[in-house]
């Protein structure tokens, strides 16, 4: 077994003995996340955080517009934004889960590691690229990723220690290949990064309908330009981007809140409860109230 292997395995352990449930589990650290599935499971609608996941073992997909990104042991995927996508965990067993870590992070804490890199970024790239970078992680990057795990064991260290690791290991995720990419996105003259903001105003203004007149003039772009740019980074329309993350914020009010159908879509900007009872059905399959139920179930059966 060679020291890569070992310092894999050792990420591994921390994260399946740290994972006291299926699923996401929130570490003793603030924005790290230990990510369990112990079984293969059906793509689901699901929000991708802002975050670098990295897998230590098992494997995922996810799917953004037509395209798939498949990540396992060893991989790293990086998401600058939050997306909504079609994901599941594809390789997985009792005796070896799906194990991943995830670090949540924020356009700041982004910019402040990028520029001290600034000297080797290109300038803007040509057209903005997809939000999702897939990779194999380097030892340095792993290596970190361990430090960070040890100190759920003595969580009084987090507070001082744990950003100056969180940093560290987005310095190693910016040296990779897909770094100069990544780095486009919190580059504040780049189509990228103004892509980006519109897609955080989107995001955090989910009961405000769609201006993109105004947000193409926010970005300093055409409408045309920038409906097309926006594509380009999310694969959606800005239209298309919204309701997708109104009807998932809709269902984790239902789910986790207890709020009713009605009460959640008039939280997240529809006017209509029937519209909004027919756009979550064309997107999930199924009623508010089945879909609900349904996911209700699934998780006390597995309690």
């Amino acid at each position: 077994m060679n020291a890569e292997t070992n310092i894999l395995a050792e990420l591994a352990d921390i994260i399946n003995l740290s994972a006291r449930v299926e699923g996401i589990n929130q570490s003793p650290v603030s924005k790290v996340y230990c990510i369990k599935r112990s079984q293969p499971e059906m793509p689901s609608k699901m929000r991708w955080h802002t975050s670098l996941g990295i897998v230590a073992q098992g494997g995922m997909q996810i799917k953004l517009g037509s395209d798939y990104y498949k990540f396992e042991k060893a991989h790293y995927i990086a998401t600058p934004i939050d997306l909504p996508v079609t994901g599941g965990v594809f390789s997985a067993s009792y005796d070896k889960p799906y194990l991943c870590l995830r670090i949540d992070f924020d356009a700041l804490t982004l910019h402040e590691v990028a520029v001290h890199l600034e000297d080797d970024l290109p300038r803007d790239t040509k057209n903005p690229l997809r939000a999702v970078f897939v990779g194999t992680a380097g030892d340095k990057m792993i290596e970190a990723a361990v430090r960070l795990g040890k100190l759920f064991q003595t969580p009084q260290d987090a507070p001082a220690l744990a950003p100056l690791i969180v940093k560290e290991i987005l310095y190693y995720l910016l040296k990779e290949t897909d770094g100069a990419a990544i780095r486009q996105f919190v580059r504040l003259e780049s189509k990228t990064h103004k892509i980006s903001q519109a897609v955080y105003q989107l995001r955090n203004e989910l009961n405000v309908d769609v201006d993109v007149t105004a947000l193409a003039k926010a970005a300093n772009m055409s409408r045309a330009a920038f409906f097309k740019q926006f594509k380009e980074v999310t694969a959606m329309s800005p239209i298309q981007y919204q309701k997708r993350f109104r009807l998932l914020e809709a269902r984790r009010l239902m789910i986790s809140e207890n709020e009713t159908a009605e009460g959640s879509a008039f939280k997240v900007g529809y006017n209509s409860a029937s519209q909004f009872s027919r756009e979550y059905s064309r997107m999930f399959g199924k009623s508010p109230l089945q879909d609900v139920m349904k996911i209700k179930e699934n998780h006390n059966s597995a309690c």
